[in-house]
């Protein structure tokens, strides 16, 4: 077998030019499967690291019929959460105001997302999303006109030319209100650009109704299923309101979501990236094919010498399965490669990439690439095997 490696080595060689234009079809393909396979694997780490700060606990209620910061007479209101109040594997129920408010500081108006919590459960609520106090305090009282904010405010100068800190007055509705809490860096604009209110003062902010909520915030108590818990939730409130015009998601709801998303853009994108490898394949067989009909006088030789039927056989697989190594090490590499540069070139925009390098990985595309070879070459070299020493000496 040895000896047939070396002789193999030595054609291939010996056809330079052939063997590396052949070979590039498959780094191709291996480098597309690769590189999408390792960044569709890390995208789906970093959505699910990042979804396993938030609470494994919580649970949101949220009424069918509510608009983002609109009253509505069928939404969720103070009634829903003292009927869930009542469930006892709940820790605390919470409603929650959003709204987007016209904000003023130092000459500036910006429009900044905020939200609103029962200020008895507010510490606890943040930190179901992982969310924690960089500097300041909590509120005094669901009324206080005081004001938590975002790491964005206090870090960067993109929502207001001036840095906001602690003590410093926000304007809203030609009121002051006080900075008095600054939270930690999530690591997402999204996140470090809230506000965060009392409920009721949020509502006087909105002139909403007092009854009237966007959300409703449950917190289940440790050691408690939180889908059997869900389920209660939706037998209480379906039995109350007389019809499911509400959703109740859990972590786990929103993590199956997710999981599916991603599984199908992976098929996808990898789908089209192995259409890509199959080409490559066809590029094997062609030149192995190329390389029979050149090589009638050279197989001749090696029949006439006493090599066998399947000596020929493993000579043309063993050439037609190291181009597709040599293709899928080279396209595995360079996938890998772009797939770091991409992490870098990401990390200057501030978006958080992962890169899925392990060992599944390169076995799944050298082993796969190897695969394509023996397949693509072995009509070419079962050809080769079945010429005859005297038929291939005479055309000669």
């Amino acid at each position: 077998m040895i000896n047939i490696f070396n002789f193999v080595l030595k054609n291939l060689k010996r056809r330079k030019l052939r063997s590396w234009l052949t070979i590039i079809g498959i780094i191709i393909g291996v480098f597309a499967i690769v590189s999408l396979m390792s960044l569709s694997q890390g995208l789906k780490t970093s959505i699910n690291e990042q979804f396993g700060k938030m609470g494994a606990n919580k649970i949101t209620i949220e009424s069918k019929y509510t608009t983002f910061g609109a009253e509505t007479e069928i939404g969720l209101g103070q009634e829903d959460i003292r009927n869930l109040e009542k469930i006892s594997d709940l820790e605390f129920v919470s409603g929650e105001v959003n709204a987007n408010i016209k904000t003023e500081f130092n000459g500036e108006i910006n429009f900044i997302t905020s939200k609103g919590y029962n200020t008895e459960n507010f510490e606890r609520i943040l930190e179901q999303d992982n969310f924690k106090l960089l500097k300041g305090n909590f509120f005094e009282n669901n009324k206080s006109k005081q004001v938590i904010i975002g790491y964005d405010f206090y870090n960067e100068k993109d929502l207001f030319d001036k840095k906001i800190n602690i003590n410093d007055k926000l304007e809203i509705n030609n009121e002051k209100y006080t900075v008095i809490g600054i939270l930690e860096d999530t690591g997402s604009s999204t996140t470090n650009t809230l506000m965060y209110f009392p409920i009721e003062t949020l509502i006087d902010i909105t002139e909403s109704s007092e009854n009237s909520v966007d959300s409703i915030i449950a917190i289940v108590k440790q050691g408690k299923d939180i889908e059997i818990v869900s389920k209660k939730i939706e037998q209480k409130l379906e039995i109350k309101r007389g019809e499911k015009d509400f959703t109740v998601s859990t972590p786990i709801d929103k993590a199956k979501d997710r999981e599916e998303i991603l599984n199908t853009v992976s098929i996808v994108v990898i789908g089209i990236a192995a259409i890509s490898l199959l080409v490559g394949g066809i590029g094997i067989m062609n030149s192995m094919y190329t390389s029979v009909l050149e090589r009638r006088k050279e197989i001749g030789v090696l029949k006439a010498i006493g090599a066998k039927r399947k000596d020929i056989l493993k000579i043309f697989l063993l050439e037609a399965g190291l181009i597709g190594i040599v293709g899928g090490a080279i396209g595995t590499f360079l996938g890998f490669l772009v797939s770091i540069l991409v992490k870098i070139i990401s990390s200057y925009f501030e978006i958080d990439l992962f890169v899925s390098i392990n060992i599944e990985i390169i076995i799944l595309a050298i082993g796969f690439s190897f695969i394509i070879g023996l397949i693509s070459g072995y009509l070419p070299a079962n050809q080769a095997s079945r010429q005859e020493a005297v038929d291939s000496l005479r055309e000669e």
